[in-house]
């Protein structure tokens, strides 16, 4: 399939404050999301899995990616541009793009919110931090040299 893309253990898929141009299906794996806190404190979100979806927020609002995604194992998803969104939201019935848009900016207070407050699911942490850690580590003695 043209759009499916494969990941490796500890590859990014989605980078916080990145440009969202599309969105993705996972097909089989796992993926981390997270959110970067202060002082370099990882804030768990989700571990998500084959079936579940991930950076639709931006596409649908416009703004920039919200949070961290990395292949906690290896990954397989599929790319939802947004024009394939807008096609297939078009074809649906008025109520459910307003439904989806209103569940979309309850979604975006909460992570407001979350922002503020900074939260951390601790099982959440422990599956997902060592993965990032040991690819930030890598990037550093790659850079390094």
């Amino acid at each position: 399939m043209k759009n499916q893309k494969d990941y490796s253990v500890g590859e990014f898929i989605l980078r916080e404050n990145d440009v969202a141009d599309c969105a993705y299906v996972i097909m089989s794996g796992e993926v981390g999301i997270y959110k970067n806190g202060l002082k370099g404190k990882i804030i768990p979100l989700a571990v998500l899995k084959a079936g579940e979806y991930l950076g639709e927020l931006g596409v649908v609002t416009g703004q920039t990616r919200t949070a961290e995604a990395i292949a906690l194992t290896p990954v397989s998803v599929v790319r939802i541009t947004k024009g394939i969104l807008e096609d297939e939201l078009s074809k649906a019935p008025a109520w459910v793009a307003a439904l989806l848009l209103g569940l979309i900016e309850r979604l975006v207070r909460a992570d407001e919110l979350l922002r503020k407050h900074q939260t951390s699911d601790e099982i959440l942490l422990q599956k997902i931090e060592p993965v990032v850690k040991n690819t930030l580590l890598v990037s550093k003695k790659k850079a390094a040299g």
